[in-house]
């Protein structure tokens, strides 16, 4: 049976590129399956059904330089991001940076921006999804810097 995709159809189910491999995998149908450790096959949103809710999470252990200031709207002034991770969780997203343990929390629904931390304004969310992060670091075994980066002067995130 041949499946088409409907004309002009959207979605806005939140995924991740981990994703597309999967999903590639299912719609090409190797003889030799690929053994997969992450990601969920997409099928059912092309074909207009849905995913089972699930939590989205990204882990990026380095720096990564700012290249445009404008543009990246970064939280200081020499970093487009720092090692840190995040969890996004139905309309809510929480970054853990490691430098300085700082949490942010946003509500994607009302500041798809981000431009509102209001992490301490939500003490009992910001925690559920600091322990479900934390929970799925152990999981994965993801790296997380122990050493302090000597260099890391905190002075540069107030002058913005």
């Amino acid at each position: 049976m041949v499946r088409k995709i409907k004309p002009k159809s959207t979605s806005t189910v939140a995924v991740s590129n981990l994703d597309f491999y999967p999903t590639l995998q299912n719609i090409a149908r190797p003889q030799n399956k690929a053994k997969l450790l992450d990601g969920v096959n997409l099928e059912p949103i092309l074909y207009g059904g849905e995913l089972a809710e699930r939590n989205l999470y990204f882990h990026f252990p380095i720096y990564l330089q700012k290249y445009d200031q404008l543009k990246d709207q970064g939280r200081d002034p020499l970093f487009r991001t720092r090692p840190g991770s995040v969890i996004i969780s139905g309309e809510w997203k929480l970054h853990e940076y490691f430098e300085d343990g700082e949490l942010e929390l946003y509500n994607l629904r009302t500041d798809i921006g981000e431009k509102n931390n209001i992490a301490k304004q939500n003490p009992a969310k910001t925690k559920q999804l600091y322990e479900e992060l934390n929970i799925w670091q152990t999981q994965t075994k993801a790296p997380v810097p122990t050493i302090a980066n000597k260099a890391y002067d905190p002075t540069h995130l107030k002058e913005q």
